[in-house]
């Protein structure tokens, strides 16, 4: 028997990169049928008359054959808002098509050299349709996580796609990986892929350091993060505790803190030791311009005696932290 999955969740990237991993590298008969914009019932019976016909006709051609019904919104489950509020989505007839193909499906499964995926935001697993096709048909449903449980399932999807890149991450380095990137899966697994360019060929992990130096913050990480490089830049301390007490309770922070920290003093003291040799222009091709002019001005707030105490201080206590 060939293939049916059916592919769940309101995260179309994940929805998509799971009917890609099915699909294979190079899929052979890919027909796509797309439901995306399938907004009434009329439209509705179109794009499932084109699903019942593709996956009722055997490939001609070629040796194989998958049809891929995508972005289908009218599922059993899916609420529209109505003047009296959420109302069912699909129709009473889409309903009952909907049934009549499932039961199609479960009675005749696909040979196999076929296969069947379908992608949707929504599905109600108690309806008829899913009953229907659970016999046949393997489920995949990404859920809804509550805010509590994001960043352990973020931990969870960077060490996986990390695998996938042909590495780990070292204690502390995932941490810090999701902490700087956020919890968005497509952008999780865009810095993997980067991190795994900018690793050498050879290396099997990536560590802390690796981490703060190539891996992008994502949306609403790198405010915080800036505000704490630029207290200790303008030497404010009441400034640097409250950027500091913003990521209290997050795993991984105190390496992650530390390392830019201390990368940070390291700049800064770079860039005093060329103000006071009259050279600070030739520093200026290592850094991006905006970062180069408020190093500039911060550079100035210190001496170099304090700044190379302060980075003595700052990497015992990394050894500290990462120990």
């Amino acid at each position: 028997m060939g293939t049916v999955c059916i592919i769940i969740g309101k995260d179309d990237f994940l929805v998509e990169e799971a009917a890609k991993k099915r699909l294979g590298s190079a899929p052979v008969g890919l027909e796509v049928v797309d439901a995306g914009q399938a907004s009434n019932a009329e439209d509705q019976m179109k794009s499932l008359a084109q699903a019942d016909a593709s996956f009722f006709t055997p490939p001609f051609l070629d040796p194989a054959k998958t049809t891929w019904w995508r972005n289908v919104k009218f599922l059993p489950g899916a609420r529209a808002k109505g003047e009296d509020g959420a109302v069912d989505k699909t129709s009473a007839e889409v309903k009952a098509a909907l049934e009549r193909f499932a039961a199609k499906i479960a009675a005749n499964p696909p040979p196999d050299n076929q296969a069947f995926i379908l992608t949707a935001p929504t599905l109600l697993m108690t309806s008829v349709f899913a009953k229907r096709l659970k016999p046949v048909a393997e489920f995949v449903v990404f859920a809804e996580q509550k805010e509590r449980d994001k960043r352990e399932s973020s931990l969870a999807r960077a060490a996986e796609f990390a695998a996938e890149a042909g590495f780990s991450f070292t204690p502390g380095a995932a941490e810090a990986f999701v902490a700087r990137v956020g919890d968005d899966a497509r952008s999780l697994l865009q810095e993997v892929r980067k991190l795994r360019d900018y690793l050498d060929p050879a290396a099997e992990t990536a560590t802390v350091a690796d981490v703060a130096e190539i891996s992008s913050p994502g949306t609403g990480i790198e405010s915080p993060a800036w505000d704490v490089t630029d207290a200790l830049g303008a030497r404010d301390p009441a400034a640097l505790v409250a950027a500091l007490r913003r990521f209290e309770g997050e795993n991984g922070f105190a390496v992650y803190m530390t390392t830019i920290a201390e990368k940070y003093v390291r700049q800064l003291l770079e860039i005093k030791a060329a103000q006071e040799a009259g050279q600070t222009e030739a520093c200026a091709g290592a850094f991006h311009p905006f970062v180069f002019r408020k190093l500039c001005g911060f550079a100035r707030n210190w001496s170099l005696a304090e700044l190379r105490r302060a980075r003595e201080r700052l990497m015992l206590l990394r050894e500290k932290v990462v120990s």
